[in-house]
């Protein structure tokens, strides 16, 4: 009995993680350009394993006070999470050192 409670767990524990970042894209990529546009922006990087464009929306309130004090600027490069679907960016990290 308690072999297949272990067993029900660890599926239901490895079913929840595979759904919960299913949508997530990550990708290292250089900035090309950057477009303000109201209370957002628009980032166009460069993939550095593809060499592909990829546009990416910046809604969240720390990115964008990154971007209006130039601590992200074109030529970064920076290591990105995202939404899959509609290409929002959930988390940005510089790839530089101190």
């Amino acid at each position: 009995m308690k072999k297949l409670v272990v067993l029900v767990v660890m599926v239901a524990v490895s079913v929840w993680t595979t759904v919960a970042f299913a949508g997530q894209g990550k990708m290292i990529g250089t900035i090309s350009a950057l477009k303000m546009r109201g209370n957002g922006a628009e980032m166009i990087l460069k993939d550095r394993k593809s060499d592909a464009l990829v546009v990416l929306q910046v809604r969240d309130d720390s990115t964008m006070e990154k971007l209006k004090d130039k601590k992200i600027r074109v030529g970064d490069e920076l290591r990105i999470r995202f939404d899959d679907a509609s290409k929002v960016i959930i988390k940005v990290q510089k790839t530089a050192g101190c």
